[in-house]
């Protein structure tokens, strides 16, 4: 299959529901949290950090959206995928290892290279954390999230692209296939929460809903809803850190823990970790294979 043929059938043929529904997005009205404000820097950005960014060959801009949504209004420059292909719920060496050709194959349809910067917004789903981690995992430096997706863009007044793109708004190609320097840290894997259960440094944040929580969870697990990161009908965008570090720590999850999160795939657990590493977080690891791979066994212990 061809690079190009593979990159339409990625822009436009994973039309597919969230992992969780969410509210549908709103124009955000309040201004983003100060760039400065986050003892991590440079995780979480505003609209005016990104528009500085625009035209710059190394900086590539990704879309995590439907792609209806994609072609009905865009960041100019941009390119397009949803979460779904970035999805793993088998933590094993050989499955996470497959996993990782195949995200580098995304990427390097994508244009992306391992030196450039990329920026990933959302349309007010927060999933935009899920291909984050996938980079930081990947071991990609310079990996920037737009705190309020599209609609803080729209709010800021930006120049929005409507249509399906046509070649001029490609991305120069990149010098060969995507190859990361995989961070092992970043993934916990099944055995690694198995171990971590009794293990009273390591603490597990389910980042689902109450209701999925609530008909089973891995022993021991908090439950912080992973929408709770966000700024209600705001269109995506975080809380200020100070009262996000607060709502952390007041369910024990602290700086000098382990903290494990996931929820039904990998998805919406993602944000969870965006935002404890942009809080300065330093042992966050993401539990990919979350609920669907421990609940596959059903000689794993749960909690109700």
């Amino acid at each position: 299959m061809s690079i190009l043929l593979l990159l339409l059938i990625l822009l436009f043929g994973l039309v597919s529901p969230g992992p969780g529904a969410v509210a549908e997005p709103v124009v955000a009205v309040e201004p983003a949290v100060a760039q400065e404000a986050w003892r991590n820097p440079d995780v979480i950005v505003d609209a005016a950090t990104v528009d500085a960014l625009l035209g710059d060959p190394t900086t590539k801009i990704i879309a995590l959206t439907p792609p209806e949504e994609f072609v009905a209004g865009r960041i100019p420059g941009a390119v397009h995928i949803d979460w779904k292909p970035f999805e793993i719920v088998e933590t094993g060496d050989q499955q996470v290892g497959t996993w990782q050709a195949e995200v580098e194959l995304i990427l390097t349809t994508l244009f992306v290279a391992p030196t450039d910067t990329v920026v990933i917004y959302d349309g007010g789903t927060f999933y935009a954390s899920r291909l984050w981690w996938v980079l930081d995992q990947l071991g990609h430096e310079r990996k920037l999230i737009l705190d309020g997706g599209l609609s803080a863009w729209q709010a800021a007044g930006m120049r929005i692209d409507t249509g399906v793109p046509d070649e001029s708004d490609t991305p120069a190609d990149s010098d060969g296939p995507y190859v990361g320097a995989p961070d092992e840290t970043a993934i916990a894997t099944i055995d690694e929460v198995e171990a971590a259960l009794d293990d009273p440094n390591v603490v597990l944040v389910d980042a689902r809903t109450p209701e999925e929580y609530a008909k089973g969870h891995i022993p021991g697990a908090v439950n912080i809803p992973f929408i709770d990161n966000a700024v209600p009908d705001s269109g995506g965008r975080w809380k200020a850190p100070e009262e996000l570090r607060a709502m952390y720590e007041a369910a024990g999850v602290t700086e000098d823990m382990t903290v494990i999160p996931y929820c039904l795939t990998g998805v919406r657990s993602a944000a969870t970790y965006v935002t404890l590493t942009a809080l300065g977080y330093q042992n966050v690891s993401l539990f990919t294979g979350s609920w669907a791979e421990w609940s596959a066994d059903p000689d794993r212990p749960v909690e109700v």
